[in-house]
């Protein structure tokens, strides 16, 4: 494996040419793609770490061949496609003409030829992943060691991870002679091991909160554009997210982060949005602050990742124990519309579920005894089906006796209320107070017994 790296790296010494902005002023990126008979435009758009803005759009030549004329920068990421949907992700700015082969049914597959820069890093994602899985692996073998008390062997994982750490400075110091933005997009995928770099004075997750990104120059312009410092940072806040840390703790950490990056900087703005997507795939209740500072301080410049991440507001708030449950509104079966907040007064349990849903079935008797024996203390239930057709969720609700309200807007998966409460897997519940504030998600059979038992009394 050695050999490999050794390899690349000495095909990139050969290879790379060295461009600036200032031998050309303009840069030209040739679209030649198939399956585009009803397209008439492709768009160039860039990521704001939350969602992909529009920058320019080509009309088609031919059907088949797309051209765009842009200034000549330094490297920049960004992506060609349909929509923000469907896109191939580029670095543009340095090379005079870059040219793209693919189809419009899948952008992401395309090819780039003419292109020594996009060529080289598409060689140096697949080191990275390669140095990443090889990482993880170690890691895997060393904590098992250690719970076995083999001492020689986790010595032995160790050591590799050392030679790991070595071989990833190593491609960081080859990149600086040879390509130094590609050495920018290493340092921020470079985390050496805790056990190598380590010191007594941090614990193993003080130092990757705190160390994670040491390699990293955040003042660097380079990364205004680079999506590594969205993805980055998602994954580093994910893992902070997942080792349980007190929240307060958690948010020192990401402010301390934050605080090395400059605040007006572009590279801030998707710091932030890697926050929120590493927050928001946590389901942390810490989604709202980042939500809430990328609204405050982009809202004019950003308006569309800004009413995204007011949606995402409403959707983390069905997270968070204490705080007003979203509302909506949805049909009952007779087609008339039930208010969620119309419903206050009671404790109750909001259900998504469906007749096809086999968990959801089997836990409906539990539902059932629970409801018999707190309605009268003020316990209510609204089910919310994810159904599409209409005849089979009124069976499963007077095949199961289920004598409670009952919304749904046939959509499925597609439910708007679903989506608005995050859910990804039914049965799947929200508990809610008198005054329609959140006490509990997801209890079920004893563990909601024991809830109402507490709530209304036994």
């Amino acid at each position: 494996m050695k050999s490999l790296a050794l390899f690349f790296l000495t095909a990139v010494l050969l290879s790379y040419s060295f461009y600036s902005p200032n031998e050309i002023d303009e840069i030209t990126l040739t679209c030649k793609v198939n399956s585009c008979d009803k397209i008439d435009k492709l768009h160039i758009y860039e990521f704001n770490g939350v969602v992909f803005k529009k920058i320019n759009s080509a009309p088609t030549e031919d059907s088949e061949t797309y051209q765009f004329k842009m200034p000549a920068t330094s490297p920049r990421f960004y992506y060609v496609g349909l929509d923000g949907n469907n896109t191939k992700p580029i670095i543009l700015g340095t090379e005079e003409e870059v040219i793209l082969n693919g189809s419009c049914t899948k952008f992401q597959a395309a090819s780039l030829t003419k292109s020594n820069l996009n060529r080289e890093y598409a060689g140096i994602k697949s080191l990275l992943d390669k140095y990443k899985s090889e990482f993880g692996q170690l890691m895997q073998q060393m904590q098992a060691s250690q719970r076995s008390d083999n001492i020689d062997a986790s010595n032995q994982a160790i050591l590799k991870l050392r030679d790991l750490d070595n071989k990833r400075l190593a491609l960081i110091d080859s990149l600086e002679k040879t390509s130094p933005y590609l050495a920018k997009v290493v340092r921020l995928n470079t985390y050496l091991s805790y056990q190598n770099h380590g010191s007594a004075d941090l614990s193993e997750i003080e130092y990757f909160a705190k160390e994670y990104f040491h390699l990293a120059d955040w003042a660097d312009p380079d990364y205004n554009y680079m999506p590594w410092v969205f993805e980055g940072i998602s994954g580093w806040v994910q893992t902070l997210a997942s080792v349980r840390l007190p929240q307060g703790l958690q948010k020192n950490y990401i402010d301390g982060l934050l605080r090395q990056i400059p605040v007006n900087s572009r590279t801030y703005m998707l710091a932030v949005g890697g926050l929120i997507s590493g927050l928001q795939q946590k389901k942390s209740p810490l989604v709202a602050d980042y939500a809430k500072l990328y609204i405050a301080k982009y809202k004019d410049t950003e308006p569309a990742a800004a009413a995204r991440l007011g949606q995402i507001l409403k959707m983390s708030a069905s997270f968070m124990t204490g705080v007003e449950a979203p509302d909506f509104a949805m049909n009952k079966p007779d087609g008339t519309p039930l208010k969620l907040s119309s419903l206050r007064g009671k404790v109750l349990l909001v259900d998504f579920w469906a007749s096809w849903c086999g968990p959801c079935r089997r836990e409906n008797p539990n539902v059932v005894a629970a409801y018999k024996k707190y309605h009268d203390k003020g316990f209510d239930v609204l089910g919310v089906s994810l159904d599409k057709t209409k005849g089979r969720w009124l069976q499963a609700i007077e095949k199961d006796g289920l004598m409670w309200h009952h919304v749904s807007d046939l959509k499925g998966w597609k439910n708007e209320a679903a989506k608005l409460y995050g859910v990804t897997s039914i049965p799947s519940t929200v508990l809610l107070d008198r005054d329609g504030k959140i006490i509990a998600r997801n209890l079920r059979g004893p563990a909601l017994e024991a809830k109402l038992a507490e709530l209304l009394g036994g």
